[in-house]
């Protein structure tokens, strides 16, 4: 299985969500761990989950 990086705090994982606030403008790419603190900052916005066994189940 495919784990992505964490763009904030370089944790390895399979699941990360692309989000963003006033606060940290650029979409990024984060672990569950660092998006529960973005989603409580002013403006957050949510882009999305990437999970790593997604491309399994296409197969």
């Amino acid at each position: 299985m495919e784990n992505f990086k964490c763009e904030r705090c370089s944790s390895s994982g399979p699941l990360h969500y692309r989000v963003r606030s006033d606060e940290e403008p650029v979409w990024t790419l984060v672990c569950p761990c660092c998006w529960q603190r973005i989603s409580q900052q002013q403006g957050y916005q949510y882009g999305g989950t990437r999970k790593a066994n997604r491309r399994q189940r296409r197969r």
